[in-house]
């Protein structure tokens, strides 16, 4: 049965461009500048409005999803599919308080956490947690994920700016999280209205984003002297922040590097 039939989606990172098309009929193929192959699929929400991340037992399901689009390697064909951008509403309405969208958001996070991903700390941030990494994404470090398993206060979330992201990693995936405000809606005493992006991308795809757009067909020699930078820089900023009393988590440990073997 096709996947339109029952309002699913299925997406799974490094299934062929074929398939994709094949089981989810509502996706069409563009090609555009430069030379980049996109597969998009775009629904009313409530006809299209469930998309299930396929990543073995930590698959999950994604409600009110508006569109996905997806991307593969030119460079690479054999590797499939290596992003998806999934875009959804936090809830199934438009408007929401700002509080009801706190806590939505917050059972997103801990959905993808009972599934079975870990959270993600890129190598050069520090290895932090609750809300030590939230003060350190909002006045040191905003590229930075904020701690998946941390729940903001209403106050807090207020203060969070759109497209701050939670990251996270499981079975040689990676997953980043992060919601965009209207920015016409923003009075805490009103509704408001929130986008929420899921950009899940291949364990290649994630690590050549480390190196620049000119040595991207040539990544994997490349790739050993960017990761080299990171430990040093890690090493600073928590040396940095011991000195002010906040405490490391040491408990935490990154994810494993890629295969580099040409």
């Amino acid at each position: 049965m096709k996947n339109i039939m029952n309002n699913n989606v299925i997406l799974e990172i490094n299934q062929l461009p074929s398939k994709l098309l094949e089981e989810n009929p509502v996706f069409k193929f563009a090609t555009r500048p430069p030379g980049v192959n996109f597969y998009v699929g775009i629904w009313k929400r409530g006809d299209q409005n469930k998309v299930r991340l396929q990543n073995g037992a930590q698959s999950f399901l994604i409600e009110n999803s508006i569109s996905v689009t997806a991307v593969d390697e030119p460079t690479s064909p054999s590797e499939g599919i290596v992003q998806f951008i999934i875009y959804s509403g936090v809830a199934s309405s438009d408007l929401i308080s700002h509080d009801e969208a706190r806590r939505r958001f917050t059972s997103i996070l801990k959905t993808i956490r009972k599934a079975g991903w870990k959270k993600f700390i890129n190598e050069g941030d520090p290895r932090l947690i609750g809300r030590d990494m939230y003060k350190f994404v909002l006045n040191e470090s905003p590229a930075a994920s904020m701690d998946t398993d941390y729940e903001p206060t209403f106050e807090e979330w207020m203060r969070i700016p759109s497209r701050t992201r939670w990251s996270f990693y499981a079975n040689h995936v990676y997953l980043s999280v992060d919601f965009s405000r209207e920015p016409t809606l923003l009075d805490p005493e009103k509704d408001g209205a929130y986008l929420v992006t899921f950009t899940v991308d291949s364990e290649n795809e994630h690590y050549r984003s480390y190196v620049e757009p000119d040595k991207r067909e040539d990544w994997k020699s490349a790739l050993p002297a960017q990761l080299a930078i990171l430990p040093p820089m890690r090493a600073k900023a928590e040396a940095e922040l011991r000195a002010k009393g906040v405490k490391i988590d040491e408990t935490y440990q990154d994810p494993p590097k890629p295969n580099l073997v040409r």
